[in-house]
């Protein structure tokens, strides 16, 4: 990664690494940016800043051999836009983008020059991904609209940082001209009213640690990873509120490890209800008792949801005690995030105004939050259908 330092007369400092030497010091090349003009706009001195530092990069790589920009295959390019992509992309995202280019794009468009590439490529790989892609469940057909609209969004973003580094003219993979393959549109799944009391009944002769994390997941529309990501000093019970400042993932093969939310939306505050406080203080209490029970064995990480020994829950364990919950209480079963879109459906049916809803899912914009309201239109049709057949009967 390069570093990058302004200077009083208007330049700047790039300074790459090398790696290191014998002796293990850091070995650097440093160049100095100048920008075109004076004045410029903060954009557009970002992206010749960009530009710069990726010749300057790519020189290194190559021996300080200049950059022939008409010959960059787009394999090539694509082990740039990983290595760029390192420090802004969640690790599992980026384990997902690196499948992606590896099985998928790699194959279709490695060898072809990043200056040929066009609008229409775009869309023959939309075509390829919905008509002759193989699914892995053995269906017959291409895979899911929407799951088009993932792998292509991989392919869009190489094509997007391409163009902003100017090795592509024109920002072909967000050209308004793509056509997706249409979505079905599918029921949100949510719990009724009527389900969600018969839920918090049950969770009255549950474990304490299984109310909790229900009871937060309804009260609240966290995500299960960010549940699983609270501490402590997170929760306030005296002002009523949880701050969500973190999120939990597990990689294939490792442990449980810390990532910050979705986006800048996700960290936020969320007012509770006291039937969850004092939920989570009777918790808090049977938490306390097991750490003095086992003393030095308890991991200090001051993590609310823990595994025996204090370190973190793994994230899919939410999913796994939820599902034996339901089956125990012969409650219809959901998955863990139901529960989420249950909180939000509640609180619009009760005339929360969506503004407020999607602040406390951490929404980046209201749009998302949307396909509630579609819920919302269910359930009001279902409730006409309730009148009319108490109509039926009683006439």
């Amino acid at each position: 990664m390069a570093s990058i330092i302004p200077r009083q007369n208007g330049t700047y400092l790039i300074r790459v690494s090398c790696g290191l030497d014998e002796s293990g010091k850091q070995i650097t090349r440093s160049k100095t940016f100048r920008p075109s003009k004076p004045n410029l706009s903060y954009q557009r001195l970002n992206r010749e800043i960009d530009q710069f530092v990726a010749d300057f990069e790519m020189e290194v790589k190559t021996g300080g051999k200049s950059v022939d920009f008409d010959k960059i295959t787009f394999s090539q390019f694509c082990d740039k836009y990983l290595e760029l992509k390192k420090t802004t992309l969640s690790p599992n995202t980026l384990v997902f983008y690196e499948m992606i280019i590896r099985t998928e794009l790699r194959p279709m468009f490695g060898a072809m020059k990043m200056r040929d590439i066009r609008t229409y490529h775009v869309q023959q790989f939309i075509q390829y991904l919905a008509t002759e892609k193989q699914r892995k469940d053995g269906v017959e057909g291409g895979i899911g609209p929407s799951t088009v609209r993932r792998y292509t969004t991989v392919l869009r973003s190489i094509l997007t940082m391409a163009y902003k580094l100017d090795f592509i003219d024109e920002d072909v993979g967000n050209s308004r001209k793509i056509e997706f393959p249409k979505e079905q549109h599918t029921e949100l799944e949510v719990y009724t009213l009527e389900e969600v009391s018969d839920i918090l009944k049950a969770l009255e002769t549950e474990p304490i640690n299984i109310r909790t994390l229900i009871e937060i997941a309804i009260f609240t529309g966290m995500r299960r990873g960010e549940i699983v990501g609270l501490k402590w000093n997170d929760i306030d019970l005296e002002g009523q509120k949880i701050h969500v400042r973190r999120s939990i993932y597990k990689p294939k093969n490792g442990k449980a490890q810390e990532k910050e939310p979705k986006s800048k939306y996700g960290i936020r505050t969320i007012s509770i209800p006291e039937q969850l406080c004092q939920t989570i203080k009777a918790y808090k209490a049977q938490q306390d008792r097991h750490k003095s029970f086992l003393g030095d064995g308890w991991k200090n990480l001051n993590y609310v949801f823990t595994e025996e020994d204090g370190y973190v829950m793994n994230p899919h364990t939410p999913t796994k005690q939820f599902s034996k919950f339901l089956k125990r209480h012969g409650i219809r079963h959901l998955k863990f995030h139901g529960l989420r879109h249950t909180s939000a459906t509640m609180l619009l049916a009760n005339g929360c105004d969506i503004k407020t809803v999607s602040t406390r899912l951490g929404h980046s914009d209201i749009d998302t939050t949307n396909i509630y309201v579609h819920a919302l239109e269910s359930t009001d049709r279902h409730a006409a259908q309730t009148f009319e057949s108490f109509i039926s009967k009683a006439f």
